[in-house]
């Protein structure tokens, strides 16, 4: 009787388990959300590289004179719009003006000699031929034997004498147009040394940076690195520079979308695309990479146009 019992009362116990497992996974109503079923499909994964950096003019041209001298006019301010040829400043002159001058004077001065000298040539070239006429006559003569040896010998040393003459002639002229070739060789150099003394925009752009006044002297490019005397930059293209660490650097390639935030346009975001990834590193101070420094490479992102103007 008491095993009966136990048999019967663990079926019941058993039922009863059954029972509330089967009613927890079956008998229990859905209440849960809903959600959105799409089919397997190939999609590119976004990577994003977040870093920061500056904006600069995409093409800056820096303006150093070629000569030395004191700045005697500046014809801009920092920020003007300037046009291409237009003149920017000019370094003292007089120098400049008075060696143009005497190379001037001196092609003048050569060229007249020339002139002169071919001139005189001409009158050469009239007594040689006399001399040649008279002597032509008076070997036929000798030949005739009408006049001695001696005195043919006389006509032919007159037209040698005047062949000498006249190549002499010739060859001082010569050296005469070599002068005046080295002569406006000089003026040309006197000319370039003076149109030197005026700088003049190279683009179209604005002057970015001004980093002289007037009265100032200036060192030129002609044996050292110049005085860098203002910056014309073309605003209508512009770049944003950043550095990113070693690590972003792999997920970063030419063509990549950008979005641009600037604080001073309150994280508006500007389109741009990476055009130029830097091969060489440089640290987070600036100088060649060491063991612990952080590596980071140069990024240049140019901005769409469209979104900024």
């Amino acid at each position: 009787m008491g095993k009966r019992f136990k048999w019967i009362l663990l079926t019941i116990i058993g039922i009863i388990v059954i029972y509330f497992v089967g009613k927890a996974a079956f008998g229990k109503k859905d209440t849960g959300e809903k959600v959105a079923v799409e089919k397997a499909a190939k999609r590119s994964i976004i990577e994003t590289v977040t870093a920061s950096g500056q904006i600069y003019p995409e093409v800056e041209v820096k303006i150093s004179p070629d000569i030395a001298g004191e700045v005697v006019e500046l014809n801009v301010m920092e920020g003007d719009s300037v046009r291409k040829g237009q003149v920017l400043a000019r370094i003292f002159a007089d120098i400049y003006a008075l060696q143009r001058d005497e190379a001037s004077s001196q092609v003048n001065q050569s060229q007249a000699t020339v002139a002169n000298s071919e001139a005189a040539l001409e009158a050469l070239n009239a007594n040689l031929t006399l001399a040649k006429q008279a002597y032509d006559r008076n070997k036929s003569l000798f030949d005739q034997q009408v006049i001695s040896k001696s005195e043919l010998e006389q006509f032919e040393s007159t037209m040698r004498s005047a062949q000498a003459n006249y190549n002499a002639a010739q060859q001082n002229i010569r050296s005469l147009k070599a002068g005046v070739t080295s002569a406006q060789t000089g003026l040309t150099r006197a000319n370039k040394d003076l149109g030197r003394t005026t700088l003049v925009a190279p683009m179209d752009g604005v002057i970015s940076s001004l980093k002289v006044k007037r009265g100032e002297r200036v060192a030129g490019n002609n044996f050292n690195v110049g005085t860098e005397m203002m910056t014309v930059a073309d605003m209508s293209i512009l770049e944003v520079r950043v550095d990113v660490g070693e690590n972003d650097i792999v997920k970063v390639n030419l063509g990549d979308s950008v979005d641009v935030e600037v604080d001073a346009y309150n994280n508006r975001k500007f389109k741009g695309v990476v055009k130029e990834i830097a091969s060489s590193t440089k640290s987070s101070t600036g100088l060649t990479t060491t063991t612990n420094d952080v590596t980071n490479y140069e990024v240049r992102i140019r901005l769409d146009r469209a979104s900024y103007q």
